[in-house]
């Protein structure tokens, strides 16, 4: 169902409830999962509909829950946090690891030039 079918069912609840549907009562039913501009065309739409046209809106039982699926068009934010974070974490492991190993062999190179320093010097 798209983000403007999904207005217009939650619109529809709202008025058969005896309530006139609004932007805050359509998105407490919907939560923030769509954006403020489709809210307020579904809403407009819904407006200029005439009642007889209501029996062709679906209902907003007969909708999935947007909550355990998420839509293409809004990603979850926080799971792209998360996963930018353990990215972030894996490359910041890596360059320690290089880091460490650059630090032995610099100390080996050190360690190799005093001895050969040392043999020169003798």
């Amino acid at each position: 169902m798209s983000p403007i079918e999904q207005v217009l069912a939650a619109a529809k609840s709202i008025a058969n409830n005896g309530h006139t549907p609004s932007l805050a009562l359509i998105k407490s039913r919907l939560g923030n999962r769509i954006s403020m501009p489709i809210l307020i065309q579904g809403l407009q739409q819904f407006k200029a509909l005439p009642k007889s046209e209501w029996q062709h809106i679906a209902e907003l039982t007969d909708m999935q829950s947007m909550a355990d699926v998420p839509t293409d068009e809004q990603p979850d934010p926080i799971a792209q946090v998360t996963q930018q974070v353990i990215a972030m974490q894996q490359q910041i492991n890596q360059l320690s690891q290089r880091v460490a190993e650059l630090e032995r062999q610099l100390a080996n190179q050190v360690v190799q030039s005093n001895i050969i320093n040392n043999k020169v010097d003798q």
